[in-house]
């Protein structure tokens, strides 16, 4: 499962490269990406955490720039970075000296401005956006509640529903995975889900959810 997931991001993440290009005035080109299930997103998750940008530094690597960010956990939701922890985090796209490069549909993490993530191992010590923008849900304050939520990132772009009768499959999730938590759950988008929702209540439930489906996961006696 997913595996297919990341196929899905990373087929999509190639097919946004040709507008990556140095960074001089032009028209935008927008980004379009398959919709995730948010069950896939959460379950495709090694780590969610709320988290706080606070360094980057962007390199090149196989003829491309990528940027490295370091996150704080301001605080773990699940997986394996808890509250207090950080972890590098790539993404494609960057400015080296006088070259810059621009990916559509990848998150946008900027120094100081917290986001909830779900992240994937890339390698030790470093993680990837899971579905790319669509793992990305900056926090910000609502006045009239006095209260933070979550909103579903700018960078996203065009999102496309998953094709009828094959709305799992799409997302990255298998019919038999989803039988084995529930046989009458129904897909829902992540997008959904989430955008401009209470951040506290996106906690408790996304916590919740990826316990359930990483222990559905895991066999028995591992």
């Amino acid at each position: 499962m997913r595996a297919s997931l990341r196929r899905i991001a990373f087929s999509l993440a190639l097919a946004a490269l040709p507008a990556a290009a140095a960074l001089v005035p032009g028209d935008a080109q927008a980004s379009v990406s398959i919709a995730v299930a948010y069950e896939a997103l959460v379950q495709d998750a090694d780590a969610v955490a709320i988290g706080v940008p606070v360094e980057q530094m962007s390199v090149w690597e196989d003829g491309r720039i990528y940027t490295y960010t370091r996150v704080k956990a301001e605080a773990g939701v699940a997986g394996d970075l808890a509250t207090g922890a950080d972890g590098w985090v790539r993404t494609m796209g960057g400015v080296v000296g006088k070259i810059g490069q621009h990916v559509d549909g990848e998150p946008v993490l900027q120094v100081g401005k917290p986001s909830l993530l779900f992240l994937r191992h890339f390698k030790p010590g470093t993680y990837q956006v899971s579905a790319r923008a669509q793992g990305q849900f900056p926090v910000v304050f609502d006045e009239q509640l006095k209260a933070k939520k979550i909103i579903r990132s700018s960078a996203v772009g065009v999102l496309l529903p998953p094709k009828p009768g094959a709305q799992r499959s799409a997302s990255g999730v298998t019919p038999k995975t989803v039988t084995k938590i529930d046989p009458t759950m129904s897909v829902r988008l992540a997008k959904d889900v989430l955008h401009e929702r209470a951040l506290d209540d996106a906690v408790r439930d996304i916590a919740a959810l990826h316990k359930k489906l990483h222990a559905a996961a895991t066999p028995a006696g591992k």
